[in-house]
């Protein structure tokens, strides 16, 4: 019998949303790493439009420099 921390349904939008912030707070501290003078400015408002950019470039083909 599988046992599941949560539930069958619960483990995995739990490890989703463990993923997730996860991935935030790396390229964050990605990005403060890289731009020091502004680490007060870079919240995750800022990795939220980040991504946005990196994923519209994707979709329309643009793969050079993501």
């Amino acid at each position: 019998m599988t046992t599941y921390l949560l539930s069958k349904i619960g483990d995995p939008i739990f490890a989703l949303g463990m993923g997730v912030a996860a991935a935030f707070s790396r390229i964050r501290r990605d990005q403060i790493e890289k731009n020091p003078e502004k680490a007060s400015d870079i919240g995750y408002g800022t990795v939220v439009q980040l991504g946005q950019r990196r994923l519209q470039r994707w979709w329309n083909g643009d793969f050079k420099d993501l």
